[in-house]
């Protein structure tokens, strides 16, 4: 259409080829924020920890067995010098009672807390989008409800986060 000698465009032509002009455009991802997760794997399930709160992995520390103390907790390992609790993870979530001579090791703190973890194996250390972190699983029951904190995806499955906070007021009277 013309008016007046110059290209008139109605209003429903400028918002069909605005329209179309979003449908051709590239959508470019905006890098979302990340947390830093370490998967671990504990009595055959796996489980997520932020990573902020996992200082460091070790192997092959020799656990001292201490009397009266609860089962989930084996007894003592020593750390360059430094004695720390060993909380063996599956046991207090419920997995049976297994020897843990010498294991591979998490060493967790939050704040003045500071215990070493004993876990199976330690899959994988990621990065995960903010938004792949979602509220604990209404399926969750027992000791596992009270120390998720949320559900994390990772390779196509739904891992339990742990909270590390949690843990502690489980542990310590």
């Amino acid at each position: 259409m013309e008016q007046d000698g110059k290209n008139f465009l109605s209003p429903d032509r400028i918002l069909t080829e605005v329209r179309k002009s979003l449908k051709t455009r590239n959508v470019v991802d905006v890098e979302e924020d990340q947390v830093k997760m370490v998967v671990l794997a504990v009595g055959g399930q796996r489980y997520a920890l932020h990573g902020k709160d996992v200082k460091e992995i070790l192997q092959g520390r020799e656990i001292h067995p201490v009397p009266f103390l609860p089962t989930y907790i084996p007894g003592l390992v020593n750390v360059r010098g430094e004695i720390e609790a060993a909380i063996d993870l599956g046991r207090l979530l419920g997995s049976e009672k297994r020897p843990h001579p010498k294991g591979l090791i998490a060493m967790v703190q939050k704040g003045r807390f500071r215990a070493a973890m004993l876990v199976d194996e330690v899959v994988d250390v990621v990065d995960i989008p903010l938004t792949r972190v979602g509220p604990p699983l209404s399926s969750l029951s027992g000791v596992l409800r009270e120390l998720v904190s949320g559900t994390v995806e990772f390779s196509g499955e739904a891992l339990a986060l742990l909270d590390v906070e949690k843990l502690v007021a489980r542990v310590t009277p």
